[in-house]
């Protein structure tokens, strides 16, 4: 990359980082902490009454200005005077990712202009377009901010992160204003470790905040090295966190680690407790209904958006608790079992949602690894997809993880040629090396 570009580029990446960190500030979302704390603080009468009249409340705004809930309502033959209280709930259909994908504009419920489009990461394959106001965004960063305080961390504080934020063309960005320090986590391998380590020693972090898959490759790497780390927190999230890799990231980072489950469609939240002995319900984010095979949540942070009984299949294990009071709901979040793929210079990735960022056109995807190094990308295309979308796909890629860092191929197939376990579960990323096993994976 010529010089000026890659200026450019890193100085358009900080004006980036500046100005959305400066829209999430704590004076902006400060009115949001507040709520939180005296969520906080509530009994369980108190919280159950607030959610309550908060659900009836984006219920009632999603039956007369959403389009889609008011045609499944009325087909299902339910009006609005049917839905008094969080015991009606269940009255209310389910909603399926694929009904979202399928009626994203539907579901809005105020003007394009007043919302923010995401993408989920596709972890089962079929990325889903969904739609962030600026309330559900504060929401959602002070529940973050309150969180972490509760772990040692205040926003402003020094902070290392590690969530992909950055590609391989970029490995490190400074951003002041949020005393923030950028690592690529596309770029954690032997070649690299020593620069990392020294970009983190030096920064002096109160915290690093990274996918497990991300820390758990630089423990891995400092252990080989013979080297350790002092950061005293560390935040999790978007992977199922094993207890393998808990155990290493402490012991190589010497921190102390914290998860948290989340959803970019906003329809839970899970923190996991200060004693480690489960996960709890962030106060007023969501209604949860636990089952065997998933949960069915509403959220109650995003009414633009209405989120109303959206099933997802993440494995949840509850805790067995006694009391009713209990704190920690939750045991573990079995879900979101992926595979590393590992590419030419030794680099282990587990999350490759970037792949189809700008690609409109893929339904399922699965992506299969038979060595190191190669890769196929396996693709049940819609209506409308073309080499653009291969082409796109492909620099993702590179730009990703570099150029020649590993040999893929794009393979469009059928629905039925989509492989699943031996328990009918799907799978994101197969790969059939096996090469982690020393470690319980």
């Amino acid at each position: 990359m010529v010089k000026s570009d890659f200026l450019f580029m890193k100085l358009k990446k900080y004006l980036y980082e500046t100005i959305k960190y400066a829209l999430r500030c704590y004076p902006i979302i400060y009115p949001y902490i507040r709520k939180i704390e005296r969520m906080y603080n509530m009994s369980n009468d108190e919280l159950t009454q607030r959610n309550e009249k908060r659900f009836q409340a984006i219920f009632r705004y999603a039956y007369d200005n959403s389009p889609f809930y008011r045609k499944l309502y009325i087909e299902a033959g339910i009006k609005k005077e049917d839905i008094v209280g969080i015991q009606d709930l269940k009255k209310l259909p389910v909603i399926t990712k694929k009904m979202v994908k399928e009626n994203a504009e539907k579901i809005l419920t105020v003007p394009h202009w007043q919302v923010i489009e995401a993408n989920t990461s596709g972890t089962t394959g079929s990325p889903l377009k969904i739609y962030e106001s600026w309330p559900s965004i504060w929401w959602s960063q002070a529940y973050t901010y309150c969180a972490r305080k509760k772990c040692g961390f205040t926003y402003g504080q020094r902070l290392v992160s590690l969530r992909g934020h950055l590609d391989s063309r970029l490995t490190h960005l400074r951003v002041h204003i949020s005393n923030t320090l950028f690592l690529s986590s596309y770029r954690i391998n032997q070649q690299s470790l020593h620069f990392y380590y020294d970009k983190i020693v030096r920064f002096h972090p109160v915290a690093i905040e990274g996918y497990p898959s991300s820390l758990y490759s630089l423990a891995l790497l400092l252990r080989e090295a013979g080297l350790k780390l002092h950061v005293p927190v560390a935040f999790t999230s978007s992977e199922t966190l094993f207890d393998h890799q808990r155990h290493l990231i402490e012991e190589q980072l010497g921190t102390e680690v914290y998860d948290l489950y989340g959803m970019t469609e906003q329809t839970i939240s899970l923190m996991e407790a200060k004693d480690h002995e489960g996960y709890y319900e962030s106060p007023g984010y969501s209604i949860n209904e636990y089952l065997e095979d998933g949960e069915i949540c509403t959220s109650l942070i995003n009414r633009s958006f209405p989120m109303i009984r959206y099933r997802s299949n993440d494995i949840i294990e509850l805790n067995e608790v006694s009391a009713p009071c209990s704190q920690a709901v939750v045991k573990r979040i079995e879900g979101r079992k992926e595979d590393f793929i590992y590419c030419k210079d030794g680099t282990r990735i587990m999350r490759l949602d970037f792949l189809f960022k700008r690609v409109q056109h893929v339904k399922v995807s699965q992506l299969i690894q038979n060595k190191d190094g190669s890769l196929h990308i396996c693709i049940v295309p819609e209506v409308g997809f073309n080499e653009n979308d291969k082409e796109q796909i492909g620099t993702n890629l590179e730009n990703r993880i570099g150029r020649g860092n590993i040999d893929y191929c794009i393979k469009l197939i059928s629905e039925n040629e989509i492989r699943y376990t031996s328990r009918g579960k799907f799978k994101y990323i197969i790969n059939r090396m096996k090469l982690l096993n020393t470690d319980g994976v």
